[in-house]
């Protein structure tokens, strides 16, 4: 332990993970990041276990919070006293290929302006896509090919590589928005201070899209809700006036699509979105934690 101890204060990148409900798929997150970088789960306070799983990782340490703050407060709990130049929020349900975190170190020493990026990340078949929209008023930008690197408009935060000065100067994750958007909303802000977004194709991940929480037509509904108001919300941020109506008549459109008949799933999540919005008629959709 005192040898990891040892390896761990030469690290130049600190993960952050968020936790709820993930113990049976961290596993294999928690076992694809090199022995040499320290990990911080950040539990949402769930209830399945995954203390004891984290303990089995000598590089990693656990946070727990008393209540679900959401992902962004969740990912600022874990990024407060670090101290590496970097830092990696990566989901629990997503893995690191071997010398993807020192892909990500050596592409940003050679672009000093890099405030923020992602790697390549494939899904369970071996696909990729980069995704270049967003509900948010992003730059439009040509598509970078997908084995090339090249900036972005907006990044995901499934795996968001982000260096630590950038994400203190910006105060992290809006901690108004609970679930959903917290990502485009921080790229937008990094790129409105004066950094630029990458996709970093050499440095690869694997990210089984979903599944890092339970799946069930509720957990959809559940979702669907919180989805809603932080879209209202962040849409009211930089398009004021503009946040229901871009988030209620697309969801209204969602649900009325034939394909989602077949779906109780989808069909709950599209209710879920509605009920969102018109919640967030009244307060905007800002997240205030009854207690930390």
């Amino acid at each position: 332990m005192a040898k990891s101890r040892q390896l761990l204060s030469n690290a130049r990148t600190t993960v952050v993970t968020v936790a709820y409900s993930s113990a049976g798929v961290i596993r294999d997150m928690l076992a694809s990041v090199p022995e040499t970088t320290a990990v911080r789960v950040v539990d949402n306070a769930s209830t399945d276990g995954i203390a004891e799983v984290v303990s089995q990782y000598p590089n990693s340490e656990l946070v727990s919070l008393p209540s679900n703050v959401g992902f962004g407060r969740a990912c600022n709990a874990g990024a407060k006293g670090v101290t590496t130049e970097f830092l990696f929020f990566l989901n629990p349900d997503a893995q690191l290929k071997a010398g993807a975190i020192s892909a990500l170190e050596s592409f940003a020493d050679s672009n000093q302006k890099l405030g923020a990026a992602n790697p390549l990340l494939r899904d369970a078949k071996g696909s990729a896509r980069l995704k270049m929209s967003s509900p948010l008023p992003i730059p439009a930008m040509p598509r970078p090919a997908l084995d090339e690197a090249g900036k972005m408009p907006v990044l995901s935060g499934g795996a968001m590589f982000v260096r630590r000065h950038v994400f203190e100067e910006l105060q992290g994750f809006d901690p108004a928005i609970f679930l959903y958007h917290e990502d485009h909303d921080l790229s937008l802000r990094i790129v409105k201070a004066g950094y630029d977004l990458w996709h970093v194709p050499h440095a690869e991940g694997v990210h089984a899209v979903g599944t890092g929480s339970l799946r069930s037509t509720e957990m959809a509904r559940w979702k669907g809700y919180h989805m809603a108001r932080s879209r209202t919300y962040a849409l009211n941020k930089f398009s004021p006036g503009t946040g229901f109506n871009g988030t209620f008549w697309p969801a209204v459109l969602g649900l009325l699509g034939p394909t989602n008949f077949l779906s109780q799933r989808r069909r709950a999540k599209y209710v879920g979105q509605i009920k969102g919005a018109l919640s967030a008629r009244s307060d905007g959709g800002k997240f205030e934690p009854k207690s930390m």
